[in-house]
C-alpha cells in the first residue's frame, strides 16, 4: 500500500506541474542526445584518426597501449569527460526536480550554478562511486531512467546467451543480478546525500546503508509498482492505437489515420520517458525526504501561475515544431521508404535446430529455404588444411576433449558430431564449399584463428579457395583484424567483413562490411557505414522485435538461428504491409531506453 500511495502522490504532483517537469527532462535529453553524444563521437573518431588507430576492441587494446599511448590517454580523458557529464545530467535532474517540488524558488541558471559547485566540490572517489553505482544498477534502473552516455555499458547479448546455457554460469549470473538489486536499493540515498547535502562518498554510503536498513522492500516495491504501471499504460495505449488503425485500414482514410497515430505514438512515448524519469528521481529523493520527515504530500507546490503557463507554452511549442518535422518522416515510413529489406543469413548453416551446426546435411536442408547466405565457420587443422568447425575444442559436439589444432583433417573428418537430435560427420571446407556450389547456396565464411595457424593463413586460404569464392560470389568475415586486412590488401576484389562484438567507435579499415553484434549496434553506426559505402550485418537476430529494429535501423543483413521466422517477418514488413502492421513494427522500435538515446 505504501508503494501504491507513493506512486499516486508522485503522479498527481507530476501532472500538476507537467510543463516544468517535461521541459526539464526533455531539454536535458535533447542536449545530451544531439550535442554531447555527437561531440564525443566526433572527438573519439578524430583521436583514432590522428593516432592512426583503425579500430578499438578488446582484441587490440594492449597493442594500442604499447604503440599509441597518446590514444589511450585521449580515450581516458574522453571517458573522464563522459563520466563528468553523466554526473552533471543526474545532478541537474535531481536538483531541478527538487526545485520544481519546492515551487521553483531558483531559476534554471541558479540550479546550473548549484550543479557546477557540486561538480567542483566532488572528489575523484565520488566519480568512481557514481559510475560504479550506475553500472551495477543498469539492469534495473535503466527501465525507468537511462542516458545515451551509458548506453554502451551493456553485456553483449551473445555473452549472456552463452552464460545462460551453462548451468553454473547461469546461477552465478542470477546471483549477480539479485546482489546488484540489493546493493542498488541499499545505496539509493547515496546520490542525494552527496549532491544535496554535500557528504563525502564514504560517509554517504555509510548513512545510506544505515537509513535503508529494514526498508529494502519499501524502496524496491516503489520501483516495481511504477515499472508495472508504466508497462501496462504503454501496452494499453499502443494496443488501442493499433486496434483503431486496424479499423481505419478498411476505410479510405488509412494513410491519414496512420500518420496521425504514428505522430501520437512518438509524442506519447516522449512524454512517458519524461514521466518515468521524474518518478524514478522521486523514488531516489524519497530516501532523502524520509529523513527530513517531509511527506511528499506536504511539499509546497506554489509555482507561480505565470511560470507554469510559460513552461507549458514552451514545451507545447517545442513538441509542435518537432511533431511537424516528424510528420514528414511518418509519411516516408508509412510508404515503406524508411525500412530496409536485409539479406537473410543462416547462422552456422541451421534453421531453428534443423541439424548439426556447420555440417553438410544441415546446410543442404537449410538451403532449401533459400537464405541469401549460409554463415559457417572454418579453422586450420594440424596439417594446415581447413575444416568446418566453430569451436576450438570437440568436447561440446563430439564429447571428445581434443582441440581442432591438435588433429589432422583426415582425423577430424572421421569424427561424428551430435546436436539437436541429429548426427553428422565433420566436413572439410573443400567438401562443404563444393556442396554449397552444387546447391546454388552462397556462403558467408567465417575464418576462425587458433594455435595451428600458419603466418601465411590468409594466402593459403585464398590459394585453395579464392577463385571458387569469387566465381560463386561467396563472402568472408573474420574476427581477426590481421586476417581481414591481409586478405583485402592482397586480394581487393574479395568481399571481406570485419566482425565486431562491440561498438565503441566507428572503425577505419579496408573491410567491405562490418558484422556487428546487435546489443550496441545503433543507427549512427549504420549511417556512417552507408556514407563510407560499407555494409552492416547484424548478429544474432532471432526474434521479430530485434529484426524490426534492425530493419528500421537500416542493417544490410541479419544473421539468424531462426531463418523461417525472420524470412516471414521480412515478408510481412515489406510485401505491401497494412498501416496497422507498420505501426506495430514501429512500436517494437520504440522503448523507454531508445527514446533517451
Amino acid at each position: 500500500m505504501q508503494a501504491w500511495r507513493f506512486w499516486r502522490e508522485s503522479t498527481r504532483h507530476f501532472f500538476q506541474h507537467w510543463g516544468s517537469y517535461v521541459t526539464l527532462v526533455f531539454i536535458t535529453n535533447l542536449a545530451i542526445s544531439y550535442v554531447a553524444v555527437p561531440a564525443f563521437t566526433w572527438l573519439t573518431a578524430a583521436l583514432m584518426k590522428w593516432q592512426h588507430v583503425p579500430y578499438v576492441s578488446y582484441t587490440n587494446i594492449g597493442s594500442i597501449a604499447l604503440r599509441h599511448p597518446l590514444a589511450i590517454i585521449g580515450l581516458l580523458l574522453i571517458l573522464l569527460a563522459i563520466i563528468t557529464l553523466i554526473y552533471w545530467q543526474f545532478a541537474y535532474l535531481l536538483l531541478g526536480i527538487m526545485n520544481i517540488r519546492n515551487g521553483r524558488p531558483q531559476t534554471s541558471r541558479a540550479v546550473l550554478g548549484d550543479v557546477f559547485r557540486s561538480l567542483v566540490g566532488a572528489s575523484p572517489s565520488t566519480f568512481l562511486f557514481f559510475i560504479g553505482y550506475f553500472v551495477v544498477i543498469i539492469p534495473f534502473g535503466s527501465e525507468l531512467f537511462s542516458t545515451p552516455l551509458l548506453n554502451k555499458a551493456k553485456i553483449p547479448a551473445f555473452i549472456v546467451t552463452y552464460l545462460m546455457a551453462n548451468p553454473l554460469w547461469a546461477v552465478f549470473l542470477g546471483i549477480f543480478y539479485v546482489a546488484a538489486a540489493y546493493i542498488g536499493i541499499r545505496l539509493i540515498a547515496v546520490l542525494p546525500l552527496m549532491m544535496l547535502d554535500g557528504y563525502h562518498s564514504h560517509e554517504a554510503i555509510r548513512l545510506s546503508w544505515q537509513r535503508t536498513r529494514r526498508h529494502f522492500w519499501a524502496y524496491f516495491s516503489k520501483i516495481l509498482v511504477t515499472l508495472a504501471i508504466v508497462t501496462v499504460m504503454v501496452t494499453l495505449i499502443y494496443g488501442l492505437i493499433y486496434l483503431g488503425q486496424l479499423g481505419f485500414d478498411r476505410t479510405g482514410f488509412g494513410l491519414a489515420a496512420a500518420t496521425f497515430n504514428l505522430f501520437l505514438m512518438e509524442i506519447i512515448t516522449e512524454f512517458i520517458v519524461c514521466y518515468s524519469t521524474v518518478i524514478f528521481m522521486m523514488v531516489v529523493l524519497s530516501s532523502h525526504d524520509s529523513q527530513q520527515q517531509t511527506p511528499l504530500s506536504l511539499f509546497s507546490f506554489r509555482e507561480p501561475a505565470r511560470t507554469k503557463l510559460r513552461t507549458r507554452l514552451l514545451i507545447i511549442s517545442g513538441l509542435t515544431l518537432i511533431s511537424a518535422l516528424l510528420v514528414v518522416f511518418n509519411l516516408v515510413y508509412l510508404n515503406g521508404l524508411a525500412m530496409t529489406k536485409p539479406l537473410t543469413i543462416a547462422h552456422r548453416g541451421v534453421d531453428n535446430g534443423n541439424g548439426v551446426q556447420n555440417t553438410i546435411p544441415a546446410m543442404v536442408k537449410t538451403s532449401k529455404e533459400r537464405p541469401d547466405y549460409v554463415e559457417m565457420d572454418i579453422r586450420m587443422t594440424k596439417d594446415h588444411q581447413f575444416v568446418v568447425m566453430h569451436d576450438g575444442n570437440l568436447k561440446s559436439l563430439a564429447g571428445l576433449n581434443r582441440s581442432v589444432a591438435s588433429m589432422t583433417l583426415r582425423q577430424l573428418t572421421k569424427v561424428t558430431v551430435t546436436e539437436n537430435g541429429y548426427q553428422a560427420k565433420i566436413p572439410s571446407f573443400n567438401h562443404y564449399l563444393n556442396t554449397a556450389i552444387k546447391h546454388h547456396q552462397k556462403l558467408l565464411i567465417e575464418i576462425k584463428t587458433g594455435s595451428a595457424d600458419t603466418p601465411d593463413l590468409s594466402e593459403r586460404f585464398y590459394r585453395q579457395f579464392g577463385q571458387r569464392i569469387l566465381t560463386n560470389h561467396e563472402q568472408v568475415h573474420t574476427l581477426s583484424y590481421k586476417v581481414m586486412d591481409k586478405l583485402k590488401k592482397e586480394h581487393p576484389q574479395l568481399f571481406v567483413s570485419y566482425i565486431m562484438p562491440y561498438n565503441l567507435t566507428f572503425p577505419r579499415t579496408r573491410a567491405n562490411a562490418y558484422t556487428m553484434e546487435s546489443t550496441t549496434l545503433n543507427d549512427s553506426f549504420v549511417d556512417q557505414a552507408n556514407r563510407e559505402h560499407k555494409k552492416v550485418y547484424a548478429w544474432d537476430i532471432d526474434d521479430v522485435n530485434s529484426l524490426d529494429q534492425m530493419m528500421f535501423m537500416g542493417a544490410n543483413g541479419v544473421i539468424t538461428n531462426n531463418l523461417g521466422l525472420i524470412q516471414q517477418e521480412i515478408k510481412d514488413n515489406t510485401d505491401h504491409p497494412s498501416y496497422a502492421n507498420l505501426l506495430l513494427t514501429f512500436m517494437n522500435d520504440l522503448s523507454l531506453e531508445t527514446q533517451t538515446q
